[in-house]
């Protein structure tokens, strides 16, 4: 029998439960994670929540993207950063925001495989690095 991968459970979970919810949602649920447990595939169920989440995003146009700055960003840039990313990604943006302080200025946005550097450590990084040359 060949192995069920997190992102085959993720996708069957995620087609078994549209259009479903209350009792029927929880049956469906409690059947998922008894074949989990039958299949001996609990040790990888945080891979197959996590392979879930991106089934569900991409199934339902979503894209969850994480911008960190040394303080708190404006509701204005917020929704800037929100608007350009669903220009380019032609998706409805989750926008979660993190204060890192060790920034020192600027902005880190990262969604999916990308990250956009706009932190004022990284320029200086960068014009430590160049001066060093």
């Amino acid at each position: 029998m060949r192995k069920i991968t997190p992102k085959q459970y993720a996708q069957g979970l995620y087609e078994a439960s549209q259009d479903h919810q209350g009792d029927e949602l929880r049956i469906i649920f409690d059947n998922f994670l008894k074949l989990i447990w039958k299949n001996k595939d609990w040790k990888n169920l945080d891979k197959i929540l996590r392979s879930f989440k991106k089934v569900y995003q991409q199934n339902k146009g979503l894209v969850e993207a994480k911008v960190a700055s040394a303080r708190h960003l404006s509701a204005e840039l917020k929704n800037q950063i929100k608007d350009w990313l669903k220009k380019n990604e032609n998706q409805s943006v989750f926008l979660e925001e993190e204060i890192d302080e060790t920034l020192l200025g600027g902005w880190v946005l990262r969604y999916e495989d990308t990250v956009y550097d706009l932190s004022l450590k990284n320029l200086i990084s960068n014009l430590q690095k160049e001066l060093n040359r």
